[in-house]
């Protein structure tokens, strides 16, 4: 895992407080190009850590416009939602697309999602998005492997 504290590009030094800040000057200029990634993430600390060690390597979304343009080889910057100064480069290695959770979790076992079961997770995503949303939009279970 890095830590963005303060990054030396040339005759400047660029300090940030956030990996959002980061990536915002970054998409600007051509700031830390050892760091190869395309998208950005972000994801809650538990599910972070999660991904971070291992035991999690499905991160779900709503196929919104976003998830759309990312493919299998894409990298992406994914960073701890609640301490934007940690993140880790990801690489996707599959995008696995459904109508809804139940038939996703039909050919994948769940529990790489960083869940028990579909009630559990279910409990967990509505509180971020209501059902009648997640009717209207088909998920995507996002296979990852942590890169650096």
């Amino acid at each position: 895992m890095e830590q963005i504290k303060q990054v030396h590009v040339t005759e400047k030094n660029y300090i940030f407080k956030t990996t959002r800040d980061f990536v915002m000057l970054s998409k600007k200029q051509d700031i830390a190009p050892d760091i190869p990634y395309q998208l950005t993430m972000s994801v809650r600390h538990k599910y972070f850590e999660m991904i971070k060690s291992g035991q999690k390597d499905i991160e779900l979304r709503a196929y919104d416009e976003k998830r759309k343009k990312m493919k299998a080889g894409d990298r992406f910057l994914l960073y701890d939602a609640e301490n934007e100064r940690e993140f880790i480069i990801c690489e996707i290695l599959n995008m696995h697309v459904a109508p809804d959770f139940e038939s996703l979790f039909k050919n994948l076992d769940i529990k790489r999602s960083g869940f028990r079961d579909i009630d559990e997770l279910m409990d967990v995503i509505t509180k971020f998005v209501s059902r009648a949303e997640l009717q209207r939009e088909q998920v995507v279970g996002i296979e990852i492997k942590r890169v650096r």
